[in-house]
């Protein structure tokens, strides 16, 4: 390759032009695949929306509770596989202490929030299992429903907030955030009480 002004250009120089060239075609192609790939995820609309909120004002501080997140549905025509479902905004007051699931025969279909596992045995519901990948079909809801257990630390003054779902749908991994309000609020909240 000639340089007009230098003459010759080097071998390692073409070498790194093409190097910047491949990348370059990495980023228009990562861009036409439609996704946020900073992450490693590319953005989803497979999933239903949903939008509800479920609430508990009997919480305590120090307790713990099971939270159930919407059994997915899938709205495409194409199956997918469920990888893992995480809250989005977790407020001041609650902390996240891990996830597990219920299948939907289990939950019933229902929101529910629930003190431990003693109170799940006692509605006459098995203990949540811990997450793992879940098939759906396509146009069909999910056989199992995401929990969050969350602990109360203090005064709760908002919800926990949305949450994401990663999946595969063929040989791509997406992620989309979906509506799902859950309100805790303690039995004797300090900002409620009159008198």
């Amino acid at each position: 390759m000639i340089d007009a002004d230098r003459g010759v250009v080097g071998a390692g120089v073409l070498r790194g032009m093409r190097a910047v060239v491949a990348l370059a075609a990495v980023g228009v192609l990562t861009a036409a695949a439609g996704g946020d790939r900073s992450g490693g995820y590319a953005q989803g609309h497979a999933l239903a929306r949903t939008g509800n909120e479920i609430g508990f004002d009997h919480a305590r501080v120090g307790d713990e509770y099971w939270a159930s997140l919407p059994c997915a549905t899938n709205d495409s025509g194409e199956p997918l596989t469920i990888l893992r479902t995480r809250v989005l905004q977790v407020p001041a007051g609650l902390k996240v202490v891990r996830y597990g699931v219920l299948t939907a025969e289990e939950t019933g279909g229902h929101g529910f929030v629930l003190s431990g596992d003693e109170a799940l045995r006692r509605a006459g519901e098995p203990r949540p299992r811990p997450e793992r990948p879940v098939p759906v079909s396509r146009h069909a809801l999910a056989k199992t429903c995401s929990l969050v257990r969350v602990r109360v630390t203090g005064h709760v003054r908002d919800t926990l907030s949305g949450y994401r779902v990663w999946y595969r749908q063929g040989a791509v991994e997406y992620r989309q955030d979906l509506d799902w309000d859950i309100e805790l609020r303690l039995a004797t909240d300090p900002g409620e009480e009159s008198g």
